[in-house]
């Protein structure tokens, strides 16, 4: 299995962030403050430059008010 940022599932992955980012209505800014990062980090991780480690997944998540589960689930099926 590649370690990509451009494999489906990983662009899937980034796709979901943002809307759930963008149905809170959240700015980059706002969520970076939030996760206790600055607005190039999420902006870096949304346009696929860096991966999230799944602490970093978890705690983002958590600051959407989205189930970790429910984004494991959504992607899981995807192509890899």
């Amino acid at each position: 299995m590649t370690a990509s940022v451009y494999t489906e599932r990983y662009i899937k992955f980034r796709k979901l962030l943002v809307a759930y980012r963008k149905k809170a209505g959240l700015t980059q800014k706002e969520l970076g403050k939030l996760i206790g990062k600055h607005q190039s980090d999420v902006s870096k991780y949304e346009r696929g430059v860096r991966r999230l480690d799944v602490v970093e997944m978890i705690a983002i998540a958590e600051a959407l008010d989205v189930d970790p589960h429910g984004i494991i689930t959504k992607i899981h099926d995807v192509k890899s």
